[in-house]
């Protein structure tokens, strides 16, 4: 069964080009390092310049898992630095 995640951050004003182009090379890797990865995208709001959701979508649960204590993490917990706070996740089975 597919597993979708959502992720919503808040990051610090004047950080969005930091943290787009941050994103934009750990996305890279985690999609052409780990498997069963269908989807990776951030999307920036209309309404809140620093307010993101990044979209995920995995073939299962295991590689999802297997993504989870990947070295790729590694480049998203760079990220870290430009959040304004801690983000928050949601995770859906795909209908």
């Amino acid at each position: 069964m597919a597993i979708g995640i959502t992720v919503k951050f808040e990051i610090k004003a004047g950080s969005d080009a930091a943290f787009e182009a941050g994103f934009a090379k750990a996305a890279a890797a985690v999609k052409a390092q780990d498997e069963g990865c269908e989807m990776y995208d951030l999307y920036k709001s209309v309404d809140s310049p620093t307010s993101y959701v990044m979209v995920e979508r995995w073939t299962t649960q295991a590689l999802l898992d297997a993504h989870m204590k990947s070295p790729t993490m590694a480049g998203m917990a760079a990220l870290a630095p430009h959040f304004a706070g801690a983000p928050s996740m949601a995770k859906y089975e795909v209908a």
